[in-house]
């Protein structure tokens, strides 16, 4: 049985996965903005996965000082800088049918990335990403001895088991980035009305795979079931 989110872990991903959505309706966005923050919400999604999946020789025991307030609001402010570069690489071929399919509709991609309805949006979502990295961090590891990060302490929870969710994880994001395709043909082949239905209901789906991941584990059982 998957492990339900806790309440702030869930409020985190939801929180990312509207500020697409509050760009589009809220800062004057359009729907190119909206395909362009999807595709990087679900690079940070992908990156989350892997950044967590926890291997045996992972470190286990940190400094205590790294648990002090102005170290972790450090080590936010690094994550979501280096989850951000990584994710705009691993973006471009989740977006690549946006740009292909926008082009075709005389959509100047420069001027649409140049937009603060961009750009405040990843800083956001960024920020958030490396929040939720941070508390995930914390809990699966516990204080020591002042130095380097070590694994002198016990193992925290059961890596099996967490290998086993990151793997049904990973099978539902590359279920939402599938979708994504639909979606990139309905805004900006089509447009009108599906501007106001299918953003909100993508949205929706979005947070759908946070809050019940066991649904997800039962869709992938193969891949759940792999070790």
């Amino acid at each position: 049985m998957a492990q339900r989110p806790g309440v702030r872990s869930l409020s985190l991903d939801i929180a990312r996965h509207a500020l697409p959505l509050i760009s589009l309706y809220g800062l004057h966005g359009s729907a190119e903005t909206f395909l362009l923050l999807t595709a990087f919400n679900l690079s940070l999604g992908l990156m989350l996965i892997v950044a967590t999946t926890r291997d045996r020789g992972d470190v286990t025991t940190v400094d205590p000082r790294s648990r002090w307030l102005i170290m972790r609001w450090i080590a936010v402010a690094f994550n979501a800088g280096f989850l951000a570069f990584i994710a705009g690489f691993i973006m471009l071929p989740i977006v690549f049918p946006a740009f292909l399919l926008g082009a075709r509709a005389g959509v100047d991609w420069s001027v649409v990335i140049a937009q603060k309805s961009v750009w405040i949006p990843v800083i956001g979502m960024s920020l958030l990403a490396s929040v939720r990295f941070q508390d995930l961090f914390e809990a699966r590891t516990t204080t020591g001895a002042k130095g380097q990060p070590s694994r002198a302490n016990p193992v925290v929870g059961d890596l099996d088991t967490d290998r086993k969710r990151s793997l049904a994880d990973c099978a539902a994001q590359v279920t939402l980035i599938a979708t994504y395709v639909f979606v990139c043909i309905v805004l900006i082949e089509f447009g009108g009305w599906g501007l106001y239905a299918f953003p909100p209901l993508y949205t929706l789906m979005l947070i759908f795979f946070d809050a019940r991941p066991d649904i997800g584990q039962r869709i992938f059982p193969q891949l759940w079931q792999r070790k």
